[in-house]
């Protein structure tokens, strides 16, 4: 019986559900949204139709209430006619999606009374200016410390939430260094961190890890993942990706970092430094930006990615999407894309000698100039490069939407050290040094010659001999240097002081066409419009993946897309503050450099750090109310956990053991020596065929695009903190240094310095116990070992145990 009514009953919610009426704002609108706006939106009114709303399609007259069959809508979106169907590109509207439509239109093809059209997509929120918003004035009792403070309490005001407490000292020293410097604190600078009373103790903190060369290679890695850095990879010795001493722009991230060179300055150099400062070598390296994309094999793949990624990784615009057909959601055309490309279309690459070292196979400075000052970019019909239309005029340039007035370039006369390098002393110099060892070694062998052939009393010829011919060789290079140098016109390809990289695979004599001395300075205007304070898109682009690596989540969630497909922020009003003030400071003056600098990311870090936001505590112990209302902690009442990169990981384990190789900069590892070096895992040598297995495990950075780093929890990571050769002995260096520092600690004082050492907090009463009660189990079970080594073998244990525990791996 109770059976057969749960039957009866289930029927009639199927019944019910069966004639329950379309929903147009669920049903219909999210389908035309995707598949017909584009071209009949706001975008676009191809055939002067409109569909995005109601209203629109009732005045075109494409839908007839009650009659589906006199639709035209419907009729075009089911025909099986492909020159008639709607959509015209992509795949078909789906059979349920057809027949909901036609249903609606059945029942009368009701809409809400609220259904508008879409808005201008010049209103959308990231095509604005960036305005600063007034700072808002919160009635909460809460501690405010600077404006971040203000815009996030405002927040809490309107849904009802209460910050949690902030966090122990400990634990906010931890968050702030491995933030800041991607290392954990030492128990010293913890302990006089905890017995600081002064009001600014933190503040001082922040400073000092702000002024530390290590914080430069935390955020430079932060950078280079959003920039792709990869070393080089090819197959055996052929170079197909990146370039070979691509790691002089790794250096030159560091460095900008550590001096705290402007942002806006930081993209002037990577995509122009050859046109804004020619002659400056160590400027020139931070166009191994654009180096990084080559690709042997396909130009065309090759600036699409320089496409998809300057207007992902620096606007957060999917330009790419529109290299086959217009862009569905931004008001980009393919036209515009090809414009796009036109900026980059002459540039090539090029490695520069370094001084000191005549062979650029083994050291040499890769960088971008101007190599083809004629280069026609095609539109490609379809995006299809095999299909070029050579009838069109691609002009270089800009979307008009973002840039109405266009770019204005203008070309760059190049001095002549710019592409005659052996004009330069040091160049000159090195060449010189490489001919006189030549020529020493020539004459050491002509004379081992001599005295060998001597005693024979052979018949001596030193014209005949090839080691006279070796040193006459060298003599004639000699002198064909110094007219190379006297007359650099005339030089020749192996004294011009670059080598030029390969353009295809079918390009073997690249050193036959003088190098250009002019550069066409698309690039430079390029770089002028996306650092002009009038973008609205570079800066708040920039502070929003400043913020996620801050807070663990981003302001704006689609990190790359900022356009009308993208979401929105969750403080608007805070990213615009930010934005606004990265690019004029106007909170008085900074700690670290004085007067606050325009596109200073340490002054952003120093604001976002010190902020009562950032200190408080992870735990929502005590906030029921605070997860009821907001459970994913987007209105940021807490902050949220997260858990280490793979570099932190091996970092970390490097220096607590003492074995950190705390060198700045220079070549990468080879795969073959990582296992045995103790440099920071910024440097070890990582593309896309070559990469370290330990950090691997821990999400590692994807080369070929990586805006941000992905998370993962599986068991491989235990057993690599727990079982791999490189854990194994940083747990046992650990140890060692527990040992040195407490030489007669018992279990209680041993298992507490670990705790400390290790997660930078004391073990509560009950891990303690639990520790304890483990050691003397351990000792039982190796009771036939020596004493002192069962004793080491037992703390070794813990040692790992504490590797392996949560709070180790996870970033309160």
């Amino acid at each position: 019986m109770r059976l057969a009514c749960l039957g009866i009953f289930l029927a009639l919610l199927t019944d019910a559900a069966a004639v329950e009426p379309v929903d147009y704002r669920r049903e219909i609108k999210p389908v035309l949204q995707e598949r017909c706006y584009a071209c009949h939106g706001a975008l676009a009114q191809k055939a002067k139709l409109r569909v995005d709303s109601g209203a629109n399609m009732l005045k075109a007259g494409v839908i007839v209430p009650g009659k589906p069959d006199d639709s035209p809508l419907l009729l075009r979106v089911s025909s099986d006619d492909e020159s008639v169907r709607m959509p015209p590109e992509g795949h078909p509207l789906k059979p349920e999606q057809i027949a909901k439509l036609r249903r609606w239109i059945e029942e009368g093809a009701k809409v809400p009374e609220d259904d508008a059209e879409e808005p201008d997509p010049r209103d959308h929120w990231a095509f604005r200016p960036v305005v600063r918003p007034a700072v808002p004035d919160v009635q909460t009792g809460w501690p405010i410390r600077n404006p971040i403070d203000r815009f996030v309490a405002w927040e809490w005001e309107k849904r009802g939430l209460k910050p949690v407490s902030f966090a122990d000292k400990r634990v906010l020293l931890r968050r702030v260094y491995l933030d800041l410097i991607g290392l954990p604190p030492t128990p010293e600078q913890i302990a006089a961190f905890v017995n600081d009373t002064r009001p600014d103790a933190y503040e001082r903190v922040v400073d000092e890890l702000l002024t530390s060369p290590h914080y430069g290679e935390r955020w430079g890695r932060h950078f280079l993942d959003i920039w792709r850095y990869s070393d080089w990879w090819g197959l055996g010795d052929e170079l197909r990706n990146s370039q070979r001493h691509i790691w002089h722009w790794r250096d030159w991230v560091v460095e900008s970092f550590n001096e705290d060179l402007g942002y806006d300055e930081m993209i002037r150099q990577m995509l122009a430094a050859d046109e804004l400062y020619p002659t400056e070598p160590h400027k020139l390296r931070a166009t191994g930006y654009l180096a990084r994309p080559y690709f042997l094999f396909n130009r065309t793949t090759w600036l699409d990615e320089v496409i998809e990624h300057t207007g992902k990784g620096i606007l957060g615009l999917t330009l790419n999407c529109g290299k086959c057909h217009d862009h569905k959601y931004d008001p980009f055309t393919q036209t515009d894309y090809y414009s796009y490309r036109a900026i980059f279309e002459p540039y090539q690459i090029r490695t520069d000698l370094v001084p000191g070292e005549p062979d650029v196979m083994r050291n040499g400075l890769p960088r971008v100039f101007d190599a083809n000052l004629d280069a026609k970019t095609y539109f490609h019909i379809r995006g299809d490069e095999r299909n070029p239309d050579k009838n069109r005029d691609i002009v270089p340039g800009l979307p008009r939407f973002l840039a109405p007035e266009g770019l204005a370039i203008m070309p760059v006369k190049l001095p002549p050290e710019a592409y005659q390098p052996i004009r330069r002393s040091d160049i000159a110099a090195t060449y010189r040094k490489m001919l006189a060892d030549r020529l020493r070694e020539a004459h050491h062998r002509l004379l081992s010659t001599e005295l060998a052939v001597a005693p024979l009393g052979f018949p001596f010829t030193l014209a005949a001999t090839s080691a006279y011919q070796a040193v006459l060789k060298v003599e004639a290079d000699q002198a064909r240097l110094e007219a190379a140098i006297a007359d650099p016109s005339k030089a020749p390809g192996e004294f011009r002081g670059t080598v030029k990289t390969k353009e295809s695979n079918l390009d073997s004599d690249p050193q036959a066409k003088p190098l250009p001395d002019v550069s066409t300075g698309r690039r430079a205007a390029l770089a002028r419009w996306m650092t002009d304070p009038k973008n609205p898109l570079t800066a708040r682009v920039a502070v929003n993946h400043v913020w996620m690596r801050h807070f663990g989540r981003p302001l704006v969630p689609t990190i790359f897309e900022f356009g009308r497909r993208g979401q929105p922020p969750t403080h608007p009003e805070l990213l615009d503050w930010l934005a606004a003030e990265f690019m004029a400071p106007s909170i008085g003056t900074d700690h670290v450099s004085g007067s606050a600098r325009p596109w200073s990311f340490k002054h952003l870090h120093r604001l976002i750090v010190t902020s009562n936001a950032y200190r408080l505590s992870s735990s929502q112990a005590g906030a029921e109310n605070n997860v009821r209302l907001d459970p994913e902690n987007r209105w940021l009442w807490r902050m949220n956990s997260v858990r280490m990169e793979a570099e932190v990981v091996r970092d970390s384990l490097l220096h607590l053991a003492g074995e950190l190789d705390r060198t700045l900069g220079g070549p990468p590892v080879p795969i073959s020596q990582q296992d045995a070096s103790r440099r920071r895992s910024l440097y070890l040598f990582h593309s896309h065929n070559d990469h370290n297995k330990f950090l691997d495990t821990f999400d590692a950075p994807n080369v070929l695009e990586c805006y941000r780093r992905t998370e993962s929890i599986v068991p491989q990571q235990a057993l690599a903190l727990w079982n791999s050769r490189f854990a194994m002995t940083m747990a046992g260096k650990i140890l060692d240094r527990l040992h040195e520092r407490y030489p007669d600690a018992d279990d209680a004082r041993f298992v507490t310095a670990a705790f400390e050492m290790i997660l930078a907090v004391p073990p509560r009463s009950e891990e303690l116990t639990a520790c304890l009660e483990t050691l003397e189990e351990l000792r039982k079970v190796l009771e036939s070992v020596p004493e002192a080594e069962r004793t080491r073998r037992a703390r070794l244990q813990i040692v790992q145990a504490l590797i392996n525990h949560n709070d180790f791996i996870t970033v309160r």
